[in-house]
């Protein structure tokens, strides 16, 4: 029996995220990787730089042949943590670059997404006059195939 595509799909996100490190060519080496939605002040400092994602909604479409076309909406959550505002930014920034690059640089999510797209994302650069965190929300969509009657 196969792994069901969306398995798979989740499975390859956390492996893409964990590959996010500066000896890979990134520009941020990630601290820990959940498949978890958790606000920056449940993440401890320690655990910073973080990539959490949760699936959302799904939405599917039947197609003939006993396929079912699912457009699957993840949150991907990442949070940093920095000296001052411009330290903080930085990273941020450096972040939001990483995430969409291993994202893009296998769409099909290993052979098991037909495509993968960034939809939106939106920051929450902290406090600029304190030390703090820097927060990340990125959408994405995850467009796969599956049987209509098998996983």
């Amino acid at each position: 029996m196969t792994t069901p595509a969306r398995k798979a799909i989740l499975d390859n996100l956390q492996t893409t995220f964990e590959a996010i490190t500066t000896g890979n060519g990134y520009r941020t080496t990630i601290t820990k990787v959940q498949p978890l939605a958790r606000g920056y002040a449940d993440v401890k400092t320690g655990e910073r730089p973080f990539i959490g994602y949760v699936a959302g909604q799904e939405s599917i479409e039947f197609q003939p042949f006993d396929l079912i076309r699912s457009t699957l909406n993840m949150s991907i959550i990442g949070h940093v943590s920095g000296a001052s505002q411009a330290d903080r930014s930085t990273k941020l920034n450096d972040l939001i670059i990483d995430i969409t690059r291993a994202l893009n640089t296998d769409t099909t999510r290993g052979t098991n997404a037909i495509k993968t797209t960034v939809v939106s994302y939106e920051t929450d650069e902290g406090d600029p006059d304190a030390k703090g965190d820097g927060s990340v929300l990125m959408n994405i969509a995850i467009v796969y195939e599956r049987s209509a009657t098998a996983s």
